[in-house]
């Protein structure tokens, strides 16, 4: 079957063929243009338009005719691309029609930044990820207000980098935060089959304008003193806090568990037969690594015999089925946390998330080995081991948290205490 029969020079001059009736011209493979006549008296060229004609099915089905556009706005180059691409979805059994409509409405209402963050939002972060909505606060913050209306198709590395660079000195850990998030995001909608332009994927911390900062080290233990700690200790003893804080404070301390464990805590996690208090892998913040290696995401804690007595009170004193009896905001708890340190009247900053490497400082001071450490923290064991070694070590955690006991005791104890235990150390 011949093709490409006509030019563009023949076109034009059909724009100005006097015609008595319609005619159409074919191109070849179905495609054609037809000439109708301008009903005006006036001198305007005639009307000239694509069209493609198919059967679905052998000879016998009828003649299908799809209109691909007018001449000379359409392109005979253009018009015979989308020939060849209708041919292509006859040969893959697709009707050109349905194929070319749903193609129309994608290109008039394209995937915008704002609607592909909200898709990885939605389907995957709100299950998947415990501060989804905090995502979504955030992705609100820094990058919907300037670009969230454009097509995620056609923005480019500088639209991203104006998201970020007027905050990011000032916020660089935000900055980092929500700059990985997009970037994941966008993966997942990459992978959805949308379009979604790779300028962003090579955007890092410093591209962005944020200064980097040196990891976090802050304890309550310096290389010499255990004062900072005693001060806390004291200040719980004293229940000058609110009993809720209070409470909670005390359980980082003992157990080195993250807020959002104890926060969320609810009093069937207890067993006071086995002695266990297992943190559900929704509470667990490596669910996702520990499923990706096969583990179940519960982290498993023993029950200090000497804890009982007060658990039992806080589960009895309980209106409802959490712990500490009531369940307040992440963004409350470390609000209220980060402002410690300022009553007790300590120079250098910490927030209650130091108290976790306060713990770890002090069991490994203690020479509980660093692997059973880490498991009281509840943190991934890397590589092989992590793997293979699945066993969760409570008699060996059990004696660590018991050792540890001994220690915020005698801390809590008196100051002559402290002055042997740090003459220890050193």
């Amino acid at each position: 079957m011949a093709t490409n029969k006509l030019s563009d020079r023949g076109l034009r001059v059909l724009l100005s063929t006097s015609l008595d009736k319609s005619k159409s011209y074919s191109d070849g493979g179905g495609l054609s243009v037809r000439v109708t006549a301008s009903k005006s008296n006036s001198d305007d060229d005639n009307h000239l338009q694509w069209q493609f004609r198919y059967r679905l099915g052998g000879r016998e089905a009828q003649q299908l005719t799809l209109v691909l556009g007018k001449y000379p706005e359409l392109t005979l180059a253009t018009a015979r691309k989308e020939r060849e691409q209708c041919r292509q979805w006859l040969a893959e059994g697709r009707d050109p029609k349905n194929e070319r409509n749903l193609g129309r409405v994608e290109s008039l209402k394209p995937l915008t930044v704002k609607s592909a963050l909200l898709l990885w939002i939605e389907n995957y972060a709100s299950k998947n990820r415990k501060n989804s909505a905090k995502h979504l606060q955030q992705f609100n913050r820094w990058i919907f207000i300037k670009i969230g209306h454009l097509p995620i198709s056609q923005i480019a590395k500088h639209h991203w980098i104006e998201c970020f660079e007027a905050r990011a000195a000032k916020y660089p850990v935000a900055a980092g935060y929500v700059l990985r998030n997009a970037q994941q995001a966008l993966k997942y909608v990459k992978k959805r089959g949308y379009e979604v332009s790779g300028d962003i994927f090579e955007l890092d911390f410093e591209s962005i304008g944020a200064r980097a900062q040196a990891k976090r080290s802050r304890r309550l233990l310096s290389d010499s003193s255990f004062q900072e700690l005693v001060d806390l200790l004291k200040w719980l003893k004293q229940g000058e806090m609110p009993p809720y804080y209070n409470d909670l404070v005390q359980f980082l301390i003992i157990f080195g568990c993250r807020t959002q464990e104890i926060r969320l805590s609810k009093i069937d996690e207890w067993d006071f037969e086995r002695m266990i208090w297992t943190v559900p892998s929704e509470n667990n913040k490596n669910v996702l690594k520990d499923k990706k290696n096969g583990l179940s995401g519960e982290i498993l804690r023993p029950i200090p015999e000497r804890l009982k007595p007060w658990l039992l009170g806080l589960a009895s004193k309980s209106a409802n089925e959490y712990i500490l009896g009531d369940v307040k905001a992440d963004t409350a708890v470390s609000g209220w946390g980060s402002d410690i340190c300022e009553k007790l009247g300590h120079e250098k900053k910490w927030t209650l998330h130091d108290l976790r490497r306060t713990v770890a400082t002090g069991m490994n001071d203690l020479g509980i080995a660093p692997h059973i450490v880490e498991l009281i923290l509840g943190h991934t064991i890397q590589g092989v081991a992590g793997i293979y070694n699945r066993s969760q070590r409570i008699p060996e955690k059990l004696q660590a948290l018991e050792l540890w006991l001994d220690r915020l005791e005698l801390l809590q104890s008196d100051t002559t205490n402290v002055v042997l235990l740090e003459k220890a150390r050193a």
